[in-house]
């Protein structure tokens, strides 16, 4: 089983290893989420089986992703789509993913919409994938392991079903770029690990405002805590999420 996942403040990676965990599958990651590995080449045959794993950004794919999938390829290999979404909607992000998939050679066996954390409001989720989650996750993993073995013997698979429009949402950056405080060190590490390369490490306290795709990795990441949003930026997220805080939304599971 290969995880290939994009996680900038590593939910994503979480959901997935609670879904793989207790399989009797040797497991292989491969996180691309950091900018230097943007070239990445992966290349997977019919025996492997793999699980797609990203967060959704604007109801869909997020686009640095879409660009690490340039270079994953499979051959008719089996595949998994596990989207993380912090409470609002995944709207087009499960079909467009399939689709891609498709694209590149892999045929889509199952997918699920899984709630995290949001990860730009964290009050908003927050906590989540909690107790309730988790048990939902686990009884997905224990139907998933039963696909996997059903399509290792039978060599084929229903076409999967998932929601979506075939014209997909306009995809729109999240204006949400973090500024550094006077706390800053200027460590370098934001800019090491930015997904999007917004941060130049000769000048770790300034960001690329056209590069940045919002995805807090560096607030979260940075040692003594200097990088945040602005107050006005926060107030504005509230109150475009204040509807998301009201409502619990459940994983949605399909196989």
């Amino acid at each position: 089983m290969n995880l290939v996942y994009f996680s900038p403040t590593g939910s994503t990676q979480s959901v997935l290893r609670a879904i793989v965990r207790g399989m009797d599958i040797e497991i292989v990651e491969y996180d691309v989420t950091d900018y230097s590995r943007k070239d990445i080449k992966l290349h997977f045959g019919a025996e492997d089986f793999v699980l797609f794993g990203y967060p959704v950004y604007s109801g869909r794919v997020p686009e640095t992703f879409r660009e690490r999938l340039e270079g994953v390829k499979g051959q008719d290999s089996p595949a998994v789509l596990i989207a993380t979404y912090g409470n609002r909607e995944y709207e087009d992000a499960l079909l467009e993913m399939k689709n891609l998939a498709s694209e590149n050679g892999f045929r889509v066996i199952g997918a699920a919409a899984v709630v995290t954390e949001h990860s730009v409001i964290r009050s908003v989720a927050a906590g989540r994938p909690d107790a309730q989650d988790i048990a939902l996750i686990a009884e997905f993993s224990a139907k998933l392991k039963r696909k996997i073995e059903e399509v290792s013997i039978k060599e084929c698979a229903k076409e999967l079903s998932v929601p979506g429009n075939a014209k997909y949402r306009k995809y729109r950056k999240i204006p949400m770029t973090p500024v550094a405080s006077v706390a800053c060190t200027a460590c370098g590490l934001c800019a090491k690990k930015c997904p999007a390369g917004a941060i130049d490490a000769r000048t770790p306290r300034m960001t690329d405002k056209g590069k940045c795709i919002g995805c807090m990795r560096c607030v979260r990441i940075c040692p003594p805590k200097a990088r945040r949003l602005s107050k006005i930026k926060m107030l504005a997220g509230e109150c475009f999420l204040s509807g998301a805080k009201r409502v619990r939304k459940e994983p949605e599971m399909f196989l």
